[in-house]
């Protein structure tokens, strides 16, 4: 099912904030964070072959922070990786000692030169494989080396344009807490999760990728493990990129404070 088309649970959302309406509350709040009227790119981009580096940087940030693989992406393109045939011909060794210190960079470099060979030797490039229908790429992809569900969407949203609605650990984290008793967040499988949130969801790459962008800055921000309900916002930067202090001068509270369930309770006990 493509998010956006009308399901039974549509009508779960009846009477609680929806996922569309968190999205409006965090664009009023962040502004745009991803797409031409974001004021920075929230992924941003260094080389002149971004559907590559996005596929390499979807890989390399598993379990890692972002401004470790943003450093790791910057040698690597330093090094001349950042394209497809070189990086299919790097030694593991080579690609581990740039990479370093991304978890598991032995098993990331041997990965990414395996994965690089697969889509060389299967689409000829990145750009020919993201042009497949989306269902079948979703297949082709977990075929892949370091390709789970999360990586695969985000590498088909991203870097194809595909309209897949990303779920991830803070995904999991902030609607357990705005709605809690819709499904057991931390154990519904990726597929439940996805569906659930993108059936309430118009099929827009460019809003879903907006919404993925929007969380993320919620759970680094405020709905971290110890929340920042009512601010002030966490102050980690986590890009070299000029202009990402942006929010570092903010002192309000969490923009969904009024509709979260998890708030709601605590502010009632204390």
């Amino acid at each position: 099912m493509q998010p956006g088309t009308p399901s039974d649970s549509m009508t779960s959302w009846q009477h609680r904030v929806s996922p569309l309406d968190v999205y409006r509350r965090l664009v009023s709040h962040f502004g745009v964070l991803y797409g031409p009227e974001a004021h920075q790119p929230w992924w941003p981009i260094i080389s002149s072959n971004p559907q590559l580096e996005i596929v390499i940087g979807a890989v390399l940030v598993q379990q890692t922070r972002w401004e470790t693989v943003e450093g790791a992406i910057e040698r690597l393109y330093r090094a001349g990786l950042i394209d497809l045939h070189a990086l299919a011909q790097a030694t593991v060794a080579d690609v581990a000692e740039l990479i370093y210190p991304c978890a598991f960079y032995r098993q990331k470099a041997a990965g990414l030169i395996a994965l690089a060979r697969a889509i060389s030797e299967r689409y000829g490039d990145v750009a020919a494989m993201l042009r497949r229908p989306t269902a079948m790429l979703r297949r082709e992809l977990l075929t892949l080396p370091r390709i789970g569900p999360e990586t695969a969407d985000v590498i088909m949203l991203y870097a194809g344009d595909h309209p897949l609605f990303v779920v991830d650990a803070y995904t999991r984290r902030i609607f357990a807490r705005l709605v809690p008793d819709e499904i057991a967040w931390d154990r519904a499988s990726y597929h439940q999760v996805q569906h659930i949130i993108a059936a309430a969801l118009p099929s827009d790459p460019r809003l879903l990728a907006d919404f993925h962008a929007q969380l993320n800055e919620l759970a680094v921000r405020y709905c971290l493990s110890r929340p920042r309900c009512d601010g002030p916002p966490a102050r980690r930067v986590y890009s070299r990129q000029p202009g990402r202090n942006s929010f570092l001068d903010r002192h309000d509270g969490c923009p969904l404070r009024s509709v979260c369930t998890w708030y709601q309770g605590h502010r009632q006990l204390s």
